[in-house]
Order: structure tokens, then sequence, then C-alpha cells
């Protein structure tokens, strides 16, 4: 559970410190006045990187040369003092104080699910946006997974930055297409275990939303492998350079969501594209807790608006009672039967307990 949150010169905040905060929070106010920005910052605390941005710079307040932003978290796995500072450069982390940590020494140690309204492009966007997701699921059920990761990104970068080059050579292409390999050999069994580990908890959660007998499921599909050396790899070879792209290998695979067998990108409706988004983030927070023995912080931004009442209802009634949320809301608020919240009116650098 996050017990205190303190913001510095980070987005419209110059300065915000939440201290004892509960398991139901919800954040209030009008458009603008810095509710996702809190959430943000908390996903940036546990993930290293913004549901809305993927340039750290872009959160830094107007006229600041950085920001900072920390927290206080205990939960099952023990109590942990975050940092992330950015001083226009680069990224720092603390941790318990100590700067300097490393990426390893930092990921994992605080864990959150994000289920916002841009969350339909898990569904209906790029293969790239669904890798992403399921790749930063995978790291968080499986740490040492990052490593691997973060060295496919690199890989798939130089690859494409040799092929881009009029005269590409075959030796570097064969030294990279061979760690392409390699890493093809370990990412795909996880993805696809993950599909299986995923897919109960993904049925179980879109049932009680919808109240439906629909199956609601998820596929792996993993892209060509890198074939083997020999005619195969040199027909790749060929065709890659020729086209000065990748064609082959982990970084290509995708993932399709279907409804009652079908596709729900291709035929869902807009209330059934938004069910099937907070059913995978129910799911997730599920299959964490169950992983990794340990509860997730649920931050919620501008996810239930699509909803019906009914539907909204049966979200908070899915969602654990232990489970710390954390509800950014200009209008709603959440029902007597989603437990006991408190109420912050938030604007920028102020967060005021409400009575309403």
């Amino acid at each position: 559970m996050l017990r205190r949150l303190r913001l510095t010169t980070f987005r419209c905040h110059a300065a915000l410190d939440l201290e004892g905060l509960g398991p139901r929070i919800l954040l209030s106010g009008a458009n603008g006045r810095g509710k996702t920005s809190i959430l943000e910052s908390v996903a940036v605390l546990a993930r290293l990187r913004s549901f809305r941005t993927a340039a750290l710079r872009d959160l830094t307040r107007h006229g600041a040369p950085g920001w900072r932003v920390e927290g206080a978290w205990a939960d099952e796995a023990g109590p942990v003092h975050l940092a992330v500072i950015w001083r226009g450069e680069g990224r720092e982390l603390e941790v318990d104080g100590r700067a300097g940590a490393t990426m390893d020494e930092f990921w994992g140690r605080a864990l959150a699910v994000v289920a916002h309204g841009a969350d339909t492009t898990m569904l209906d966007g790029g293969a790239g946006e669904r890798r992403a997701g399921f790749d930063l699921l995978l790291a968080e059920l499986e740490p040492h997974r990052l490593a691997d990761l973060r060295r496919l990104k690199e890989v798939a970068r130089q690859r494409s930055a040799l092929l881009r080059h009029p005269k590409p050579s075959r030796d570097e292409w064969e030294a990279w297409t061979a760690q392409l390999a390699e890493l093809g050999e370990i990412l795909r069994p996880a993805r696809e275990t993950l599909a299986g580990v995923l897919l109960p908890h993904l049925e179980k959660a879109h049932r009680d939303l919808a109240a439906d007998t629909e199956k609601f499921s998820v596929q792996y599909q993993p892209a060509d492998p890198v074939p083997p050396k020999g005619p195969q790899r040199d027909r790749l070879w060929e065709r890659e350079r020729e086209r000065g792209l990748n064609l082959a290998g982990p970084q290509k695979d995708d993932w399709e969501f279907r409804l009652a067998g079908k596709s729900l990108a291709k035929f869902g409706s807009e209330g059934q594209r938004r069910t099937g988004c907070l059913a995978l983030r129910l799911a997730e927070l599920g299959l964490i807790r169950e992983k990794r023995r340990r509860g997730p912080v649920l931050l919620v931004d501008d996810a239930l608006k699509e909803l019906d009442a009914s539907r909204r209802e049966a979200f908070w009634r899915v969602v654990p009672e232990a489970t710390q949320v954390l509800y950014a809301s200009a209008h709603d608020r959440p029902g007597a039967g989603s437990g006991s919240w408190v109420i912050l009116e938030i604007s920028p650098g102020s967060a005021r307990p409400s009575a309403s």
C-alpha cells in the first residue's frame, strides 16, 4: 500500500505532499487540476514510465529544470521508500534514501495496475501497444525477465539501424540475428505461458463485469521465428536487406482479444471494448496477487465513463476489498457497496479533504 506521496515540480504541481493514504482514495476536482498527474506519478514510481507520455521530460512543471517523485510503500514485501528524479538529462533512482540505485534494484519494489481512458489502444492500437503492455505485465510477474526485454529492444534497434544502412554488413547482421534468435527462444515460451495463466483471470473478470455468457479470451500470436543458419537464414538476409526492415523475431509478436469468437477490436462496440479493457486490468490485478503474493495499487483514471451504471457498480464489486485504489474523477462517486472512500479535492499543489 502506498502510504505517502510527495511531488516536486511534477506536471502542474509545484509541490504536493499526500500523507496517511488509506485503501480507498477518490481524487476529485475540476478537469485540468492535477488529478491524473497524481496517478501518473504513482505509475512512474511503480513502473518507471508514464501512461500518458513516453518522454519523462514532459512531466516537468513549466519553467522548472526537472522533477522529483517519492513514495513510501508498505506491502507484503515490507516497507520501502522509492524516488524517481529527472534533472533534464536523465533519470535517477533512489531506494530507501540511497542514490544511484540501478533499474534492477528498483524494479518490482512497488506494484501498480493502471486503468485509464486510453486503454482501448490495447485492443485497437498497433501490435507494439499490445506487446508493450503484456511485456510490462511479464516483467512485473517475473522481474528477471526485464533484462531480456531490455536486451530485445536494443537488439531490434541495432538491427533496424544496420538494415537502413546503404551497404549493411552480413557479418554484423549475423551477430545481431543470432542474439535475436536466442531471445526468441527465451521470450516466446514465457509469453505463451503468460497467455495461459492470464486467461482464467480474464474470463472470470469479464463474466463478473458483463454478467453474460459471451466468452472473452486473449490469444498470443508469435511472429515468424528467426530461422537457423542455412538457406532459410540466407533468404531472410536477402529479404531484410532489400526492404531495410526487421521481418522476423519476437519483437514482432502480437496478441488478439476475442469476444464470442470474434475480434473485439474489429467487431466490438465501444462499451464492449471498454468492458474488455477493464476485465484485462482486473485480470492483471488478480494474476499479480496470485503469482507475487502481493497487492498492487489500482490506479483508475477516466476508465469508467463509457459504461452504464450497472457495469460501473459491477466493477467496484469485483475489485478485491484488500486492494488500495486511487480513483481520479471529476464527477463520479462510487456507490456505498464499494468501500469507504476518502475524498480529496485536488488543485495544483493542494489536496484538501472533502466531506462530500
